[in-house]
């Protein structure tokens, strides 16, 4: 029993008093506390918080305040209450998330990075980047493919299965050609940069990271940086870019 009472937020005096006063029936404070074997003062703190949660009410009688617990029968309606609090606090909550996320955005001004080594690292990383819904890129396919073969077809195909868009700039190769008739649509726009334009990592520009992807001899390694301001002069980079192919 004690279990269902502490689901409902109540310590240990909480339970003690209720049950106690289950038993006693409407009561005084005095005699309460008396029952209870705790202080007027410490009595009155612990009822406060009864009273909040709905488990017991106040009424007065030839002038004096009386205490009663609420009927057993009444316990599943204070649960469904409690329910419907927290329903009402979640929808309150989204409602206002977009107003404390532009807000965080502005006053975070140091970057959170986070650095991954490896090829299983990293791919916990390319997770990271297909729960993206649209992004730019920089993108090397010829190393990609060679190296994280996987992941040159499953990033774009989630992204058309999550209905995303994306930019991407190619580094003009084989591998690029064949991504570019794959997948170039209008929501995943693709261009090839001009002959000799080449880089051996990769980046990623999503609303407010910043991922970029270095491929070594028979080594890949990846580097996330979160701060919207960063992120932000990326993809005003590489629209200006883009605007020149």
């Amino acid at each position: 029993m004690e279990k269902v009472f502490k689901e409902l937020g109540l310590n240990k005096k909480e339970i003690n008093t209720f049950l106690r006063l289950l038993e006693l029936g409407a009561q005084p404070v005095s005699v309460i506390a008396r029952n209870v074997g705790l202080p007027r003062p410490s009595m009155y703190l612990v009822l406060e918080e009864l009273k909040k949660i709905g488990l017991v009410e106040e009424f007065q009688r030839s002038g004096m305040k009386y205490v009663k617990c609420i009927p057993a029968k009444n316990l599943p309606g204070v649960l469904i209450a409690q329910e419907q609090k927290i329903q009402q606090t979640r929808e309150l909550l989204e409602k206002n998330l977009p107003e404390l996320e532009e807000l965080e955005n502005k006053l975070s001004i140091t970057p959170k990075v986070k650095f991954f080594e490896g090829e299983e690292a990293v791919k916990k990383m390319y997770a990271e980047v297909l729960e993206e819904r649209e992004f730019k890129s920089f993108f090397n396919p010829q190393l990609m493919k060679e190296m994280m073969s996987e992941y040159f077809y499953t990033i774009p195909e989630e992204l058309k299965r999550n209905r995303g868009s994306a930019q991407e700039l190619l580094v003009d190769c084989v591998e690029a050609q064949e991504y570019k008739k794959k997948y170039e649509s209008s929501e995943h726009e693709i261009k090839i940069l001009k002959k000799g334009i080449e880089f051996p990592s990769d980046t990623i520009i999503s609303k407010d990271k910043i991922f970029m992807i270095s491929y070594g001899e028979n080594q890949i390694s990846a580097t996330e940086i979160w701060n919207a301001s960063l992120a932000e002069t990326q993809r005003v980079l590489f629209h200006e870019l883009w605007k020149t192919l």
